[in-house]
């Protein structure tokens, strides 16, 4: 019959009035904020590895566009396909088959 008495004393909150309760509510309180700030640090890391993630997908899509249009502009300025886009255009431009040459200036 006494833990029904101390049950009884808990639920009806005579028990949180006692002198020795009321003496820990700076600790409880204490300990609620501590609770509280490691809930709120926990879901603010969850958000900031979401944006990591996010801006990680990011910059492999911007590599990959890069590296593509890289490539792109590395086969359209072949000389090759200067010549053929040239032709396919009728321009009267011809590649030269004459290898350079050096012209010295002697004073």
């Amino acid at each position: 019959m006494a833990d029904a008495h101390t049950i009884q004393s808990w639920l009806n909150g005579d028990k949180l009035r006692s002198k020795k309760i009321r003496e820990q509510y700076p600790l409880i309180g204490l300990i609620v904020v501590l609770v509280f700030l490691y809930i709120l640090t926990g879901y603010q890391s969850a958000k900031q590895q979401h944006r990591l993630t996010d801006t990680k997908k990011e910059m492999l899509d911007a590599k990959f566009r890069y590296m593509t249009i890289s490539a792109q502009l590395t086969n359209t300025t072949r000389q090759s396909q200067i010549i053929e886009a040239l032709r396919a255009n009728g321009s009267a431009l011809q590649e030269n088959t004459k290898p350079p040459t050096k012209i010295l200036n002697l004073k």
